[in-house]
C-alpha cells in the first residue's frame, strides 16, 4: 500500500511540474495580478484594523485571496473541475463587496446575525440599486459545472442524428485533464480577477489610498497581457455621465464576457486536444 500510495505522489508531483512548465506565462501573469490585489490591501490594512463596519471586506477579500490560490493550486495539478469551485465562490464574493459597498448597515447585519445573502438575493437588490454586476452572468453555468450531476464528470459530449427523429448523444468521460480545459479554466481565473481588480477593489480602496492613480494605472497595463492569454476579451471605456463630466476622475473599464462563455463550450476543439503536447 505504501509503495502504491509514494507512486501516487510522484505522479502528481511530475503532474505538477509539467503543468508548471506549460502554463508558464499564466503562472507569472496571475503572480503580478496578485501582487495588485495585494497592494490596496496592505496599504490601507492597518487603518482598517479597529473600525467595525470594514469588517466584512476585509473577510470577503480574505477569503478571495484564498479562492484565487485555490484555484491556481487546482488548475496546476490537473483539476480544473475542482478549480471551477473556488471560482464561483469569488462571484459571490464580489457580489457582496459591491452591496456592502453601497450599504454599510448590510455588511454589519452579514457580520453580527451571521445573516446569510443568497446569490439571487443579493442580484435582485443590486438591480434595484442599479449597480452592475457582470460576474453574475457566470453564476449558473459555473453552478453546473461544480455541482454532481453529469455536466460536471464529462470531458465531452457528441451529438449524432442517426435518423430523422433520433438524436443520439454520446458522453465522454475521465474528467477534464487537459490542456484545453485548463488554459479555459485559468482564462476564467484571470476574469474574476481582473474584474475584482478593475471594478470591485476601486470603490472600496480608492478613498483611503494615498496614490490610487498609480495602482490604477499598473492595472490598465495589464490589459495587454491579458488579450495575448485571454481569447476573445475585449475592453472598453465607460462613459461618463453628465453629473461626472467635467470632474476628474479614474475611468474604470467593464470586459466583455460573452466570447469567453461560448468558448467554455468549444466542445470539437475540447475532443481534439487529448494531452500535453511532447
Amino acid at each position: 500500500m505504501g509503495t502504491n500510495y509514494d507512486g501516487v505522489k510522484e505522479f502528481q508531483l511530475n503532474l505538477y511540474i509539467h503543468s508548471y512548465k506549460h502554463f508558464s506565462k499564466q503562472v507569472a501573469l496571475f503572480e503580478e495580478m496578485m501582487e495588485l490585489y495585494m497592494e490596496p490591501i496592505s496599504e490601507v490594512g492597518k487603518d482598517w484594523h479597529f473600525k467595525e463596519e470594514k469588517s466584512a471586506p476585509m473577510l470577503l477579500l480574505s477569503r478571495m485571496l484564498n479562492d484565487f490560490e485555490s484555484s491556481r493550486l487546482l488548475l496546476l495539478n490537473g483539476l480544473p473541475e475542482q478549480a471551477i469551485m473556488p471560482i464561483r465562490d469569488v462571484i459571490e464574493c464580489m457580489m457582496l463587496l459591491r452591496l456592502f459597498d453601497s450599504d454599510s448597515k448590510l455588511a454589519l447585519r452579514w457580520m453580527k446575525n451571521l445573516k446569510e445573502y443568497q446569490p439571487s438575493n443579493v442580484k435582485k437588490r443590486l438591480d434595484e440599486l442599479e449597480i452592475d454586476c457582470p460576474e453574475y452572468a457566470f453564476y449558473g453555468m459555473l453552478s453546473e459545472l461544480t455541482h454532481a450531476n453529469l455536466l460536471s464528470v464529462v470531458s465531452s459530449a457528441t451529438e449524432k442524428m442517426l435518423a430523422k427523429n433520433l438524436l443520439v448523444t454520446t458522453y465522454h468521460f475521465g474528467g477534464m485533464d487537459n490542456p484545453t480545459w485548463i488554459g479555459l479554466a485559468f482564462n476564467n481565473l484571470f476574469i474574476f480577477l481582473y474584474l475584482t481588480l478593475a471594478s470591485v477593489l476601486p470603490p472600496v480602496y480608492f478613498p483611503y489610498m494615498k496614490n490610487p492613480q498609480e495602482w490604477w494605472n499598473k492595472v490598465v497595463r495589464l490589459q495587454d497581457k491579458l488579450s495575448e492569454l485571454v481569447e476573445g476579451l475585449e475592453f472598453e471605456k465607460e462613459e461618463k455621465s453628465g453629473k461626472d463630466k467635467g470632474e476628474e476622475e479614474l475611468v474604470f473599464k467593464k470586459l466583455k464576457l460573452t466570447k469567453i462563455h461560448a468558448a467554455l463550450f468549444d466542445k470539437e476543439r475540447i475532443a481534439a486536444d487529448k494531452g500535453f503536447p511532447d
